[in-house]
């Protein structure tokens, strides 16, 4: 069975990243929220909530971002820059555990829009340490 690990919190940092599509220029910041450490033979598990913030060079109306998203077709992105690397450091075990959050996949629905005129975007993360 596993066991669920206290930890002591060193270090969080957002991941940022500007991303170019055919139709506007977006700027994402990817806000990591670190909810468990699990800890079974000597191996860790850490399960880590994303929370995503999406601004846009040209806001504007649309359906409001819903799960119906998923049905349409994403844009197709033309550049994307990282600017920063998200991560979370913390101590646990008389260790320091850099653990870096490594986005694999990021889509962008332009047609549907939040409530500040952003575009949907769904990103995919795998959590490495």
């Amino acid at each position: 069975m596993s066991e669920v690990l206290n930890y002591a919190l060193q270090e969080i940092q957002e991941g940022k990243y500007k991303i170019e599509t055919d139709e506007e220029n977006l700027e994402l910041i990817l806000h990591p929220v670190l909810l468990k450490v699990f800890k079974k033979d000597d191996k860790y598990s850490f399960v880590v909530q994303n929370i995503i913030s999406v601004n846009t060079d040209k806001p504007r109306f649309g359906p409001l971002c819903s799960s119906n998203t998923l049905n349409s077709r994403p844009a197709k992105i033309r550049r994307t820059e990282v600017l920063k690397e998200p991560k979370i450091v913390l101590k646990m075990d008389e260790k320091i555990f850099n653990i870096i959050i490594n986005v694999t996949n990021i889509s962008i629905y332009p047609d549907y829009r939040d409530s500040f005129g952003s575009p949907c975007v769904m990103v995919s993360t795998v959590v490495l340490y």
